[in-house]
């Protein structure tokens, strides 16, 4: 392993699941005040790279990365970034890097640690309260949601505001049996979002992963379709519930009922955020899970076009 150089360029990475909120911690990050000059690289799955585009910060020091994955291998061109950046005249005071969802952060550190221009500061993942149980014992991807949870520094938790309390830190202590020194941050109207803290052990009941081979990945599928402007928002949302299991995630810049938005889909909630007219088509990207449910769906979507 290369050993970072005096003044590497500290890198944050910030992983979690699909829809689980990291382009929200990145944009109020941002707000919070970051150091003059810090870059920002934002990776996503589809050809249109929506979390990009929804981040406020200057454009020439945003970067998108378009290989879609960084999930199954180390990419390529984020190894080209690193060492373009680390050859700039002027080098960024540090490094964010927004991972998609798919994304197993361990093999991104990997990366960044044997980049001698750069040192790996932390890793933020995010955790969607809401939908965590499900997620976790979701045959498909409840291996890759815990390694993302165990590789973390911080656990930045959100939607866990109409959780019952002793609900929520029933769940806390199942992150904490999978991750026992992440600092903890609360997020939400229902809890103190000054309230971060290292979980105590206590006792939890055991996490049922169903048994998957190491780092084995879904078989994943991407999708990206034109959709009508005279598509309804009720037709969408009613579409994507049927065919909800062959579904991890869906978002676009869609015109629906006469409006613009941009939509969100996961968890097997819809979000329509009103937005400004965009010129062209509007363009549903997405991503799912090979078999039966997800060529249903893409037939689907084909045939509102």
């Amino acid at each position: 392993m290369s050993k970072p150089i005096d003044g590497a360029i500290p890198v944050t990475l910030v992983a979690g699941y699909l829809g689980a909120g990291k382009t929200t911690w990145l944009n109020a990050h941002l707000r919070d005040g970051v150091a003059p000059d810090t870059l920002v690289l934002v990776n996503d799955f589809g050809t249109i790279n929506v979390d990009a585009e929804l981040i406020d910060y200057a454009g020439e020091r945003l970067l998108k990365l378009s290989s879609g994955c960084l999930c199954c291998s180390l990419s390529d061109e984020l190894g080209t970034q690193l060492s373009r950046i680390g050859r700039w005249p002027e080098p960024p005071a540090a490094l964010i890097i927004e991972t998609s969802g798919i994304a197993r952060p361990q093999r991104i550190a990997d990366l960044i640690r044997v980049a001698r221009r750069f040192r790996l500061d932390r890793i933020v993942t995010l955790v969607d309260l809401a939908s965590l149980a499900q997620r976790l014992n979701d045959s498909r991807v409840g291996e890759l949601v815990a390694a993302q949870i165990a590789s973390a520094d911080r656990l930045s938790l959100n939607r866990g505001d109409d959780l019952d309390p002793a609900e929520r830190e029933h769940l806390i202590r199942q992150l904490q049996s999978l991750n026992p020194t992440a600092h903890v941050v609360l997020t939400g109207a229902g809890v103190d979002s000054s309230d971060e803290r290292t979980p105590k052990p206590a006792p939890a009941r055991p996490l049922t992963l169903h048994p998957t081979a190491k780092d084995r990945d879904p078989e994943w599928q991407r999708f990206a379709i034109a959709l009508p402007p005279s598509l309804t928002r009720q037709t969408l949302e009613a579409l994507l519930t049927e065919h909800a299991d062959g579904l991890a995630r869906a978002k676009g810049f869609i015109q629906a009922d006469g409006r613009h938005y941009v939509f969100q889909w996961s968890g097997g909630r819809a979000e329509w955020t009103p937005t400004a007219p965009r010129s062209g088509a509007s363009q549903l990207v997405g991503i799912g899970f090979i078999g039966n449910s997800f060529d249903a769906l893409i037939s689907a979507l084909k045939a509102l076009t």
